[in-house]
């Protein structure tokens, strides 16, 4: 081992050489609660989170609470239409607040177990029976506000508050991003799969189109060939590629392409993740995305949304608009919850080694590297 870090100093070097050299992370890193334990300490905190969608926010009052890796937090906006990003437990007896999503009644939050009450500000308003309790100042008393970042109508969350803005750290994704106006839109979602394996592994097989001739041979590989992928290099914060359809021009759409979107963009499907897991799909008219609730070393929830233009959740079409776009990708989804599921059996396998990377697994080798870095993994020389 080096310096307690649970991979040895030639499994780091291994990822870390150039990608024509390179090696997979070690299987254990998979299945290993101990791996999934430092994650929860080091990678998560350190790294900036998604919450939800500006659109699941629209107007005072409206919350969306999540349970990042241990951590209940919710988003909030407020009377004066800022959004915040609180802890979701009650300053008293550490009660969850809130759950799911929805409107705060009276733009209040009242505590399920003894009635605290707080302001969509996070302040104490109310503690009843408190009164004979010395030293108790109740305008003293707030809920912790997080660290958060707007990003094209994004609402993303730094536990550790120590990470680089997010705008900073994502400036060079911003030209592939910008021009479909994520912020301009409203989300919906789609579908929620339970997913009994291992979170990185559903993050690296949407890294990649490699697979797709084997595993997508008459859907996604038919319209967006493997070898018509193009892979870019990154800064590590991201990976992006672009799909370029089989015609090499633009392809039919389900709705309008986004208005104003520029020529070049109509004839690709953009691909990004976000680490540690936001990944977005976008053809030039539906985003669709992927977000994940992560609950252990083997178990995650992938919950999939597509952002549809603001004012959509009114159209009288909405529902068939949402079942026709479900009908195109859950055979698709399920192909890849196939695949998955093998992944999570072999990993555990004493024959399990890690395998080297073709030239088409660009994003998954940017992803190790970064996944070591956040781990805090020294780079010991194997260039």
């Amino acid at each position: 081992m080096t310096d307690h870090f649970p991979l040895t100093s030639a499994e780091i070097d291994a990822v870390r050489r150039p990608l024509n050299r390179a090696s997979l992370l070690p299987t254990r890193v998979y299945s290993d609660p101990d791996i999934f334990k430092l994650e929860r300490e080091r990678l998560f905190p350190s790294g900036w989170m998604v919450v939800c969608h500006v659109s699941d926010l629209a107007e005072p009052g409206r919350y969306v609470t999540r349970h990042l890796l241990g951590e209940p937090v919710m988003a909030v906006r407020d009377r004066d239409g800022q959004i915040r990003v609180l802890s979701n437990v009650c300053r008293h007896r550490n009660t969850t607040l809130l759950s799911g999503e929805g409107t705060c009644k009276g733009n209040r939050m009242i505590c399920p177990y003894h009635g605290w009450t707080y302001g969509l500000d996070g302040k104490l308003l109310a503690a009843p029976f408190m009164d004979e309790a010395e030293n108790f100042v109740r305008r003293d008393i707030k809920l912790p506000e997080l660290r958060h970042d707007l990003w094209h109508g994004f609402v993303f969350v730094n536990l550790d508050g120590q990470a680089a803005p997010l705008a900073e750290a994502l400036a060079d994704l911003e030209p592939h991003v910008a021009p479909y106006r994520f912020e301009d839109m409203e989300r919906v979602e789609l579908k929620r799969t339970r997913a009994p394996w291992n979170w990185k592994v559903s993050l690296e097989n949407f890294s990649e189109a490699y697979h797709q001739p084997w595993v997508h041979p008459i859907s996604a590989e038919k319209e967006f060939p493997a070898d018509k992928v193009d892979y870019r290099d990154t800064n590590n914060a991201y990976s992006l590629f672009l799909l370029h359809h089989a015609s090499g021009g633009a392809f039919e759409l389900m709705t309008d392409p986004v208005a104003g979107l520029p020529e070049e963009f109509l004839r690709i499907v953009t691909v990004f993740n976000i680490y540690p897991y936001f990944h977005c799909l976008t053809d030039p008219s539906i985003p669709l995305l992927l977000d994940f609730n992560i609950f252990s070393e083997t178990d995650h929830e992938m919950v999939w949304s597509i952002l549809l233009p603001a004012g959509s959740k009114a159209r009288p079409d909405l529902d068939q608009l949402v079942a026709g776009f479900l009908g195109f990708i859950a055979p698709i989804m399920a192909e890849d919850v196939d695949v998955c599921t093998g992944i999570a059996m072999g990993v555990q396998s004493k024959f399990a080694t890690a395998g080297r990377l073709s030239h088409m697994e660009r994003a998954v080798h940017q992803f190790h590297n970064w996944w070591l870095d956040a781990m805090q993994a020294p780079a010991t020389g194997g260039q």
